[in-house]
């Protein structure tokens, strides 16, 4: 009987022992997902831009397409305020604009100036809720700009005076007594690296105990055993030794080793540490945390005496597309290692681009692609450019930068045509990487708070004149005759009003009228109001890359005139082509901001044969009539508990909001032009997805009314997006021409259900192209393709 009490009370043991066990690893689980969920329970937005091309003479423009997505859903984003800023190397500001962002993307033009000198330009690109956050969350872009009179500025020449070693052991912990992988990385105060240089791995005494050959990049890695003894990596470069030594070894810690390139579709985690460290660990509870934002799967372990090495093989599957963040977390909330790694997306021959047709001075393009109903924008390039530098890229602008402190350079090297050996050395960068963006200690007790609001439009505010009594008894009319906006605001006890969300372009009058109720008398008043949201300071603004003497011996590269494209002084305009819709800007109401997001249509006689809830129907939405009900719905759900969205309607700028019957009773012939997007993504909490705009033949009379000598004008706001116009070139035969001109860009090109779509070039004579596409659909799938094109 004893014997059985003793075996109960054995079992009772071991079977406690495991349940608080499971407690105690089910509450460090709960603890270390409630930091990663505070941290970034606010939404972040990722902004990549697209150019035409990244070098400029100081005559032309920079033009661009953007693209947003929210972080959490990595799907394109509703922001609509999107600040564009041109800052040369020292920080300071060219010049500044407001854009206006929907369906996630935005696009427009830098006009530079012949002042400007020859060198490296920065855009910065940032939104007001950016400030929210303690990390830089805007995207920076250098460009590099050519005053024909200076020559091209050369970066790239290594300073040897500042060239220098950094050593990154892997996880950010250098452990004694146990093998630990060491990155290596070379390069001077510009960043740049000597090509395929060796270094040596030498003792206290100076023998050499192993060589590494560094890539082209200036970056490697060595495994060693670390002691007290001095090892230091020494290189000989031109004439100078350059020699930097390892830190000395933690006595406790964890030593992470990462293998993202070898196996097929797994990442290898190993974890590793010695016999003082798992004295010091045996009392605590350790998990292996890999996370992208709040998304994260965690494994506990534990170490055991005589196996101090342990292997984890996670799938690809398991993890997030681009950059994760591999953290070791003990049960009190320390991290002992940190390491970056990035899972790619395989893509190949995705796009397909032809010659369609010649047609006068233009040549016609279709392109077939795997992504319906995507937008997308296309730099066109003669074939040996030199316009492009390979680090603008919308895979790494999304996926990679944004959990970066400064941008991957070499980008296209490394995400185009992959391979194990690209992803390697990808590997090595992310190892190399110096500082992290997000640093554990930080997130566990700084949640970021929403102190800066998410601006959607312009705001304006005003008071009216504190004499009038019964001010509640008032309202304010607002009209725009540019922008085709009407608008009334309430006015509050103490005679303030306020006009929110209103899409306004540069140079715009304003007509404010006060109107007295019940009859809408007008009061003769002047009211000016302030304009509350459209300059808003970044709280981490480029201060400039320029170190100290780092390019007082920068030297100038001189041109000759062959070198660089002539330029006429004028400029040729290319239309725009949308498959199956017309050109915005030759659309009566197509230069009203809100509209040149969507697909616009002149109803002409061709469609005059049809019925208008057909045409919504056959443009991606659902139609169904009952009884002379009408309900329109989006094909795309939004959530599976929810029903599926319906569309912002609106007739001559008046919103359908509880009924969509009077479309029923509508006839092509009545309409003028329809501006539609099925897939346009609404700022709502009201389930609703997709707009569709009519503009009838005869508007209703009195509709915009005679303006207000009192109307004042808004001379900053959004910033007209404007056509692309090509430089007109004196000699396109010419070498200058070959190595910075442009053939073409379009922005804002949408492909059809099945993925085709049109876009023109102008016809330079040219055999051959480079063509660079991005963009991402409405799913948030992102694409790059680098293609040369036959144009013969």
């Amino acid at each position: 009987m004893k014997q059985l009490n003793y075996f109960f009370f054995l079992f009772f043991i071991l079977v406690s022992n495991s349940l608080f066990s499971q407690i105690d690893t089910d509450e460090n689980l709960a603890k270390i997902e409630s930091i990663l969920y505070n941290f970034f329970d606010l939404e972040r937005e990722a902004i990549h831009l697209h150019l035409d091309k990244t070098t400029f003479l100081n005559n032309e423009s920079i033009w661009y397409q953007g693209y947003v997505i929210n972080r959490k859903t990595n799907k394109p984003y509703f922001t609509t305020n999107v600040f564009v800023m041109l800052l040369d190397e020292n920080g300071k500001q060219i010049s500044e604009k407001l854009i206006y962002a929907s369906n996630g993307t935005f696009a427009g033009k830098i006009k530079l100036n012949s002042k400007l000198a020859s060198g490296n330009y920065f855009i910065q690109v940032y939104t007001n809720w950016m400030n929210n956050f303690s990390e830089n969350e805007s995207t920076i872009t250098k460009v590099t700009v050519i005053n024909p009179t200076e020559g091209i500025k050369n970066y790239k020449e290594i300073n040897t005076e500042s060239l220098q070693i950094f050593l990154n052991p892997e996880g950010k912990s250098l452990i004694s007594g146990i093998s630990n992988t060491i990155g290596v990385q070379v390069k001077d105060c510009n960043g740049n690296s000597p090509e395929n240089i060796e270094a040596s791995i030498q003792n206290s005494i100076g023998e050499v105990i192993k060589t590494i050959k560094l890539n082209k990049f200036g970056f490697g890695k060595f495994d060693i055993i670390p002691s007290n003894n001095d090892i230091k990596v020494v290189l000989n470069y031109d004439t100078k030794t350059i020699e930097k030594t390892l830190p000395k070894p933690d006595l406790i810690g964890i030593s992470v080793e990462i293998n993202s390139f070898s196996l097929e579709n797994s990442v290898a985690v190993k974890i590793k540490t010695n016999q003082t460290s798992y004295d010091a660990f045996q009392s605590k509870k350790i998990s292996l945390v890999i996370h992208q934002d709040q998304k994260l799967i965690v494994y506990p372990f534990t170490f055991i005496s005589n196996e101090l090495e342990q292997t984890f093989i996670v799938k690809n599957s398991d993890l997030q597309t681009g950059i994760n963040t591999i953290r070791i977390i003990d049960s009190d909330l320390k991290q002992w290692g940190e390491r970056l790694i990035y899972i790619s997306k395989p893509t190949k021959n995705e796009f397909n681009v032809l010659k369609n047709r010649r047609n006068e001075d233009k040549i016609s393009l279709i392109g077939y692609s795997k992504y319906p109903n995507s937008i997308m924008s296309i730099s066109v390039l003669p074939e040996d450019t030199k316009s492009i530098d390979g680090n603008n890229s919308i895979i790494a602008g999304i996926t990679i930068n944004p959990y970066l402190n400064n941008s991957l350079k070499n980008a296209s090297y490394y995400l185009n045509s992959q391979n194990r050996l690209k992803l390697y050395e990808l590997d090595l960068v992310l190892l190399n990487e110096e500082k992290s963006k997000y640093n554990w200690d930080y997130l566990k007790s700084n949640p970021p708070k929403s102190n800066y609001s998410f601006d959607i439009g312009i705001n304006l505010k005003g008071k009216i004149d504190p004499s009038i009594k019964n001010k509640t008894f008032h309202k304010v009319k607002l009209v725009t005759n540019k922008d085709l906006i009407m608008s009334t605001s309430d006015v509050s006890e103490q005679g303030e009003y306020q006009f929110e969300n209103l899409l306004l372009t540069d140079s715009t009058l304003v007509d404010l009228s006060l109107q007295k109720l019940p009859n809408f008398e007008n009061i003769p008043q002047k009211l000016i109001p302030q304009i509350i949201n459209r300059k808003r300071a970044y709280n981490k603004l480029f201060t400039g890359n320029m170190l100290e003497n780092c390019n007082e011996t920068l030297k100038y590269e001189s041109l000759s005139d062959l070198d660089l494209p002539k330029l006429e002084g004028k400029i040729i305009n290319l239309k725009e082509v949308v498959l199956k819709s017309k050109k915005i800007s030759d659309l009566t109401y197509g230069n009203i901001l809100s509209n040149t997001m969507l697909r616009g249509y002149k109803i002409d006689e061709k469609y005059t044969t049809n019925s208008l809830l057909n045409f919504i129907e056959y443009n991606g939405f659902v139609v169904s009539r009952n009884q002379g009900k009408v309900s329109i719905s989006s094909r795309q759900k939004t959530s599976l508990n929810l029903p599926n969205p319906t569309p912002l309607v609106y007739i001559n700028d008046r919103q359908l909001f509880s009924s969509y019957d009077e479309l029923g009773f509508m006839q092509m012939i009545e309409i003028d032009e329809i501006f539609i997007d099925s897939r346009a993504i609404v700022a709502s909490m009201n389930n609703n997805a997709g707009i569709i705009k009519i503009y009838t033949k005869k508007p209703k009379k009195g509709y915009f009314s005679k303006l207000n000598p009192n109307s004042f004008f808004l001379k900053e706001a959004f910033t007209d997006n404007g056509t692309f116009k090509n430089e007109e070139y004196l000699n396109p035969q010419s070498i200058g021409f070959n190595n910075f001109a442009i053939l073409g860009w379009s922005s804002r090109i949408s492909s059809n259900e099945n993925g085709d779509f049109k876009f023109d070039v102008i016809d330079y004579n040219k055999d051959k192209s480079k063509i660079i596409i991005e963009g991402m659909d409405g799913e948030g799938n992102l694409f790059h393709e680098e293609k040369i094109v036959e144009l013969k």
